[in-house]
């Protein structure tokens, strides 16, 4: 078939597509509709997804397109943002709105960072610029059916378990300040899409907590959590343990190693400190964020296809980075789709008793037989936590946690209910209990 004008051409790039590995049956049972008052693109991005075994249905008008959604629900939506009468985010909010799990992918001809980020915001998969080719739609198509079938894999484990009636992992955040309720909130609402979310706070104030929490309460918590520290490792190291690397590429490299981005496939990749990551990275994490596409260190081809949600944190201020070139401006606003600050535990004191309560339970069970009667804090206690600097100042309860055992090595092991007192405390403080 000849090349249209817009750079999509069917069978072109199958080499890549092939990487994803989803099987022609499943394939056959995912509806796609193809939304596009333009011809010529239109039925070429429809040739291509006929070709490559979907079911694909195609409208040219969005009004169309919208009883069509209201008729029936469909897999995959690949759709114009700028049409007459109905616009691609109307039909983005009505292909939702008939059915959550629908993968919605918008299209234009005049892209821009204001424009991407509304439709990734209001819950579109992805983003497509215009022209593009043959591959590089069968590439995103695949991602996107790769995590409906995730989703599915998602929903019956947890049907399975329900059955059995197991007691899941799923993370419990502890807080009532109206401003980490917020945080939690927000996590909470953007976890079942797919949209990359950008959390910030100070060291230690629960990011990565918050990205568990995403990642479990998502449609890919049957899949990894990983979890990579950027300013833990120098350049060359992070670029092979990030893309992986072919054997030979450099000294020591005795084999080939699939990096952190393949061990996320289908799941979630958590890039902690993601400014101090070094800008040559910063342009290679850009393409695979952009096409799922993996060229590890060494290799001259693509290794893997990926669909990873990306889920970034930094103790710093990003958009400081950005105007001082320490960070890409298009990578920090492709990875910022949904912002969500931490507040510290000085921001939140009424947040202390409860997670004194936790960590002093938590514990007391981890070091006690069971059936042990469990302590609890005085009120003046709590008043000495609330005041005493390094707890009520700190950024979280994690740079706290380690004056608790203290009080379940000292607290008797039998009898009636221990109450912990100041005094108590402070006679462990002034040496007068020695650690067990």
């Amino acid at each position: 078939m000849p090349m249209t004008q817009d750079g999509v051409q069917p069978g072109e790039g199958r080499e890549p597509a092939a990487l994803l590995a989803i099987g022609a049956e499943a394939k056959a049972r995912v509806r796609i509709l193809v939304v596009d008052d333009e011809h010529t693109l239109r039925e070429s991005c429809a040739a291509v997804l006929r070709h490559e075994g979907y079911d694909v249905t195609v409208s040219s008008r969005g009004q169309d397109a919208l009883e069509l959604l209201k008729r029936r629900a469909f897999d995959v939506v690949l759709v114009d943002l700028y049409m007459s009468q109905v616009d691609g985010l109307a039909l983005l909010r009505a292909a939702l709105g008939t059915n959550h799990d629908t993968i919605v992918i918008v299209m234009t001809g005049n892209p821009s960072v204001e424009s991407s980020v509304e439709a990734l915001r209001q819950g579109a998969f992805d983003y497509l610029p215009k022209p593009f080719s043959a591959s590089h739609l069968q590439v995103l198509i695949g991602r996107a059916v790769h995590t409906l079938l995730v989703a599915r894999e998602t929903r019956e484990q947890q049907e399975t378990l329900d059955r059995a009636q197991v007691q899941t992992d799923k993370l419990t955040l502890l807080g009532t300040a109206p401003a980490f309720r917020r945080a939690i909130e927000l996590a909470r609402k953007v976890a079942p899409t797919d949209a990359s979310v950008f959390v910030t706070g100070e060291s230690g104030s629960g990011k990565e907590m918050i990205a568990q929490f995403i990642h479990h309460h998502s449609r890919r918590s049957s899949r990894p959590f990983v979890a990579v520290n950027c300013a833990a490792l120098p350049e060359g190291l992070l670029e092979s343990e990030m893309f992986g690397h072919r054997k030979g590429a450099f000294t020591g490299a005795v084999r080939d190693k699939p990096g952190l981005l393949e061990a996320a496939h289908g799941g979630t990749l958590f890039l902690d400190e993601l400014v101090e990551m070094p800008k040559s990275i910063q342009a290679k994490l850009l393409r695979v964020i952009q096409d799922g596409v993996v060229r590890r260190v060494g290799s001259e081809t693509t290794d893997a296809v990926v669909n990873v949600r990306f889920i970034a944190a930094t103790n710093s201020d990003p958009e400081a980075a950005v105007k001082s070139g320490d960070m890409r401006e298009d990578l920090y606003y492709r990875l910022r789709v949904v912002p969500i600050n931490v507040p510290a535990l000085r921001e939140r004191p009424e947040d202390i008793p409860l997670l004194a309560d936790y960590f002093l339970s938590t514990y007391w069970v981890r070091h006690r037989r069971k059936g042990a009667p469990f302590p609890r804090l005085t009120d003046a206690a709590l008043r000495a936590l609330c005041g005493t600097p390094g707890v009520a100042t700190s950024a979280s309860f994690r740079t706290s946690s380690s004056m608790w055992p203290w009080s379940w090595n000292r607290a008797p092991r039998s009898g009636p209910r221990t109450c912990i007192s100041p005094e108590t405390r402070g006679r462990r403080r002034r040496g007068r209990i020695p650690r067990r």
